[in-house]
């Protein structure tokens, strides 16, 4: 079994559990996420299943979209509607107030982590530090927000955004950072991604549609992988097949191709061909 699914990963479920309850719907052990979403976050979860799981490096980068809720007022120690409530306020910041500050966030920025995140301090994660009652001092990252939009303003002190921005870029945080430079405390209530690379979540499955179809909702990874394609002569295919030397001279990573069959992604190391990543239906 080979490809990838976009799943629709429910609210209250960690990407490890959605990873694990796939393993078990396709008895396929090689599984794995190209991207974690938290576990209060619904939508989009790529997962890559047998050979695909490989695929981690070129699918997890990708940008992404998402909906969300900030609710102003008070702030979370996990800056998200599952934490423990840490401060509160009167301060509630205007419309305009708010999409100013947005705004100056479009673009790169170096963005804190949230101290309830994955992120490795010393070997361990940040978020079982926390819970431990220790300091957790992480160092801002380099992301990028695209582009920003409110979609709309339920109550005088919720507001909802539509955010696209780079891979590894905490939603949990631009909340947190808005509001601060509003004067105000915010927490994010609600999150879906709508969109990881090419993936939509008008295309997604959830975990009741997959027990039902199975491998029938498995993506060909060549179908979303955003590289050139190398066609490898067909008089190569036997050498190719037994990973024989071929020489060739590749443009960077490509899709390597041969008899009308995909091989996987490959590239050139001193004039000869190289299969860095197997892909090929066995």
């Amino acid at each position: 079994m080979n490809g990838l699914i976009n799943l629709y990963k429910p609210t209250g479920m960690s990407s490890a559990s959605a990873v694990s309850r796939v393993k078990r719907m396709l008895g396929e052990k090689t599984v794995g996420h190209m991207g974690t979403l938290d576990p209060m976050a619904e939508g989009v979860l790529v997962i890559g299943v047998g050979k695909s799981a490989r695929l981690f490096d070129y699918l997890a980068g990708r940008k992404k979209t998402y909906i969300a809720k900030f609710k102003f007022g008070y702030q979370t120690d996990t800056l998200d509607a599952l934490g423990a409530v840490t401060d509160t306020t009167n301060d509630i910041p205007s419309v305009d107030a708010v999409l100013n500050a947005m705004l100056s966030l479009v673009g790169e920025i170096d963005q804190i982590p949230p101290s309830y995140s994955a992120k490795h301090i010393n070997g361990k994660r940040a978020y079982a530090l926390a819970r431990e009652g220790k300091t957790v001092e992480l160092a801002p990252k380099r992301v990028t927000i695209f582009g920003t939009e409110l979609i709309c303003q339920p109550r005088m002190d919720e507001m909802v955004f539509s955010i696209t921005c780079s891979a590894g870029t905490y939603i949990r945080s631009i909340c947190r950072d808005v509001a601060k430079m509003c004067g105000s405390l915010a927490t994010l209530t609600y999150l879906q991604r709508t969109a990881s690379g090419c993936f939509d979540v008008n295309d997604s499955v959830t975990l009741e549609a997959l027990e039902e179809k199975k491998s029938k909702v498995l993506i060909a990874p060549e179908q979303v992988l955003e590289l050139s394609r190398y066609y490898v002569p067909v008089e190569k295919y036997d050498d190719l097949s037994h990973g024989r030397k071929i020489e060739a001279e590749l443009d960077g990573d490509m899709l390597v191709y041969c008899n009308d069959e995909f091989f996987g992604i490959g590239c050139s190391t001193d004039g000869v061909l190289k299969l860095k990543t197997y892909l090929r239906d066995e």
